[in-house]
């Protein structure tokens, strides 16, 4: 363990000035979200204090992706034409577009990899929420997806700086590159990303996603399920080579992620097999 790049990281984390920021309006809009008390007039009220957020929420709302096919002029409007729980996945991809869509050099990921890996992983988590009568979660799985790997915003020069140590660790030990950056470092990109996570104030169900996305086994149980949806996306993202860095062949699909999930081999090769599919739908995001 280089015990040098260990304190520069903890001193970020220390630091939360050093952590990516994002607009409050994500972080109230989630509250509000879960709030059955909440009235639709409240939520369009907070996102319209920012203007900025407003614009791209709005050009969001008319994209292929989240459109119904009525044009949406006004954050109410979108509210009762796609609903609460759809718009607000639109606020985080608003929100979250700044920190992601950018170079990400020590996981060798090009300008608009991540986000582009990050939105599919999305797409995916809803249909696979979906397709497993878990419609109620599909939203948060879409939210998780978006920011499963936003701690790599922050590990990236430090990955850079010792990427052939944790590439051979993982090859040697045969050990995920999650795994083998912790060793090295100290932390590894889950860890990252909970704390930054915690500084915008998500809820901890998401906390969880980003936390164990590689490792869905160790999630507290009451968000196993979501988490191993997330986990599986992220894998098969991976697999079909979206988004794919220079950690992308060293994590692993969890078997205790299928099993969860009651996933059989024939959906499996249906969900690989609709790539393409979601990557067009991913398209109509970006």
């Amino acid at each position: 363990m280089h015990a040098h790049i260990q304190q520069r990281i903890q001193g970020i984390i220390n630091n939360l000035d050093q952590l990516p920021s994002i607009p409050d309006v994500a972080s109230k809009v989630l509250t509000m979200v879960n709030d059955p008390d909440v009235a639709f007039k409240a939520i369009a009220d907070e996102i319209s204090k920012d203007q900025a957020i407003t614009t791209n929420i709005l050009k969001l709302c008319n994209s292929a992706y989240f459109s119904k096919g009525k044009e949406i002029s006004s954050i109410d409007r979108a509210i009762v034409t796609l609903g609460i729980k759809e718009v607000k996945d639109i606020v985080v991809v608003a929100a979250t577009r700044e920190i992601l869509n950018k170079i990400i050099v020590g996981y060798d990921l090009a300008r608009g990899e991540l986000w582009k890996h990050g939105i599919a992983v999305a797409v995916l988590s809803k249909r696979i929420a979906v397709l497993k009568n878990q419609k109620a979660i599909a939203d948060i799985a879409f939210t998780g997806g978006i920011i499963h790997d936003v701690g790599k915003t922050v590990l990236a020069l430090f990955v850079q700086n010792t990427f052939r140590e944790i590439l051979d660790l993982a090859q040697s030990r045969q050990i995920q590159f999650s795994d083998a950056e912790k060793e090295i470092m100290g932390f590894d990109h889950q860890e990252i990303g909970e704390k930054i996570l915690t500084k915008w104030k998500f809820p901890e169900v998401l906390k969880s996603i980003v936390r164990y996305h590689h490792e869905p086994q160790k999630a507290p149980a009451e968000y196993l399920p979501i988490v191993s949806i997330v986990h599986i996306a992220n894998t098969l993202c991976l697999m079909a080579g979206v988004g794919i860095g220079a950690d992308g062949l060293y994590h692993e699909l969890s078997d205790a992620a299928i099993k969860t999930l009651g996933l059989t081999n024939r959906e499996m090769e249906d969900l690989y097999g609709d790539m393409p599919r979601v990557l067009d739908q991913a398209s109509g995001i970006l």
